[in-house]
């Protein structure tokens, strides 16, 4: 299979946080590129000859329109001149944030764009700041524009794509994405997150859009510590019957790793081997229903020893090779109950809303 991969060299030295641990910002830093990228080229998936680069460029003040308020652009562009600020929570600016996150927006517009036009048959976006936090007027979690919202929004304008699905799969709730297109149904969100009584996030399985978009926002809170195999379960009695009912014609995946055992920010349990097997599941389904046309773009992971990995596990799933996982480590096979409850109940609001 064809694959684009989007990135930019200045990923790998821009938007350096001026915090130190245990500030969660201190964990978003140029080293998650670079360190993929070194494994990607070392595992020689980069000389895999169905494996094309391409170097984004900055999204206009026109794309980030699409989906914010020009008070927020203003205030990111505003606070990154002075070189200091917190533009939201835990998202503090220095001097070229701005300038990074109009890039990683201009990066997850490139890799749709690269699909939607044939010149690639998936696409993957490795980029930074994730992005998947930002709301319309606000910046949240180390995320200051909504890339993948703004690859939506442009793939609507510019290519006249009516129906997507986003598809989110990072640790936390993908509130900002939900909260852009929460009356909209001419987007779909799911989001799989992590879910406890001790955190703050969004993400109730309540939130089910609004207006006309009532029933096209579906999150499946899962508990702290999912195992990759009681993942998996849960994904396969949702995601396909969503996808197939749904009929989008492009499926944006918000891809975050945060997810692995290894994270310092998330509280999940998948591993590199789970993160190729919901690859494979996304690839099939894309190719019944929406003729393949898929972009992963990528949010959380700050596991610098497990963010290279997984993503490496993707990447070859896509091109169709043999990786090794060396973070295997053994899990339990029975389902909690408590999952099984969530599935029957995000059922239950599939009969009644969709």
């Amino acid at each position: 299979m064809k694959l684009a991969l989007v990135s930019h060299r200045a990923f790998e030295e821009m938007h350096v946080p001026e915090v130190t641990r245990p500030w969660m910002e201190a964990f978003e830093n140029p080293s998650r590129i670079k360190l993929t990228r070194e494994y990607l080229k070392n595992s020689g998936l980069l000389e895999n000859p169905d494996l094309e680069l391409f170097e984004c460029k900055p999204a206009t003040r026109e794309d980030i329109l699409r989906v914010h308020s020009p008070y927020l652009l203003d205030v990111v562009s505003e606070l990154s001149g002075l070189g200091y600020g917190e533009v939201g929570s835990s998202s503090f600016v220095v001097k070229d944030t701005f300038n990074a996150a109009c890039l990683s927006a201009g990066g997850a517009i490139l890799a749709v764009q690269q699909v939607r036009e044939g010149e690639a048959e998936t696409a993957f976006a490795l980029i930074r700041p994730p992005g998947h936090h930002a709301g319309i007027g606000h910046s949240e979690g180390m995320c200051y524009f909504n890339n993948c919202a703004v690859a939506v929004r442009w793939l609507q304008e510019k290519e006249k794509v009516k129906r997507v699905l986003i598809l989110d799969l990072d640790a936390h709730a993908c509130d900002g994405t939900s909260q852009i297109f929460y009356s909209d149904p001419t987007v779909f969100c799911l989001s799989f997150h992590e879910y406890g009584m001790e955190t703050i996030e969004r993400g109730w399985l309540e939130e089910i859009g609004s207006g006309e978009g009532k029933g096209y926002n579906i999150n499946v809170p899962l508990p702290l510590g999912t195992w990759g195999k009681t993942y998996l379960w849960a994904f396969e009695q949702i995601f396909p019957e969503i996808i197939r009912d749904y009929k989008p014609e492009f499926l944006v995946v918000s891809f975050g790793f945060d997810t692995h055992y290894s994270d310092p920010v998330g509280n999940m349990n998948l591993q590199a081997e789970d993160y190729a097997q919901l690859t494979r599941i996304i690839l099939q389904l894309a190719k019944e229903v929406c003729k393949g046309k898929t972009t992963f773009i990528l949010e959380g992971g700050y596991s610098l020893l497990a963010l290279p990995l997984s993503i490496a596990a993707v990447i070859s799933t896509i091109l169709g090779t043999e990786t090794k996982y060396y973070d295997k480590i053994p899990q339990p096979e029975k389902i909690p109950k408590i999952v099984k409850n969530v599935t029957e109940e995000i059922q239950n609001l599939k009969k009644q809303y969709l």
